[in-house]
């Protein structure tokens, strides 16, 4: 083959190469920007769920914390003892009023709606909470107010809470000690050193005094 053959010979390779590429780009072009709408249409298609998932977690959070109101409103008229020594057959509505009656509040057995032990007896463990149900909020919070005077016993009266709010109240204790968090009518109180105890009704609440009132700043 002629040097000049060959060199045409080359040329037309690389025409045919640059034939190729270009029908190619040309067939597949439609396929591309398809694949290009398709993948925008799916990124769409994910914000929107993104933005429908904050919204369903939003609601959800939205319902319990009303359930968990609802809840801690139906134990309104509750409290919990701790450290009454526990013995068979006894009558737990009469070491309720007993207890009563070491605060100094006078009630008899028709202030109770009903009253019982909470929990598995153990050996040797301490004596199990009784929970009661007082037949009024007046009556319950009479009892509840006058606790401070059981100070020096073994025995506590406290708000019986749901279990999200009974967590809280642990969780906030944990931080900034036990001595500053108590519960008032479900609520759980913080003492951070200002002239009004913070409220804390759910984990967010507590996160953001945390954040604005670290631990260690009242200490």
């Amino acid at each position: 083959m002629t040097r000049s053959k060959q060199k045409l010979s080359e040329m037309d390779r690389n025409d045919l190469e640059e034939i190729v590429k270009k029908a190619v780009a040309a067939a597949t072009k439609p396929l591309q920007d398809t694949i290009g709408h398709l993948s925008e249409q799916v990124n769409e298609l994910k914000s929107e769920l993104e933005k429908k998932d904050i919204v369903i977690k939003q609601m959800q959070d939205h319902y319990e914390d009303r359930l968990d109101e609802l809840e801690q409103y139906g134990r309104r008229n509750n409290l919990r003892i701790f450290g009454v020594e526990e013995k068979e057959n006894e009558n737990t509505n009469d070491l309720v009023i007993q207890v009563s009656n070491e605060m100094g509040v006078c009630i008899t057995n028709s202030c109770i709606d009903r009253s019982h032990r909470v929990g598995r007896r153990g050996q040797g463990a301490h004596p199990r909470p009784i929970i009661v149900k007082f037949t009024s909020y007046a009556y319950r919070n009479t009892i509840f107010m006058n606790k401070r005077k059981l100070k020096g016993t073994k025995i506590t009266v406290r708000e019986d809470l749901t279990r999200t709010r009974l967590q809280l109240l642990k969780d906030a204790a944990s931080s900034y000690s036990v001595q500053n968090v108590w519960s008032l009518d479900g609520v759980v109180m913080v003492n951070v050193g200002l002239r009004r105890p913070a409220r804390l009704k759910c984990q967010e609440d507590l996160n953001a005094l945390l954040s604005k009132h670290p631990p260690n700043e009242h200490d």
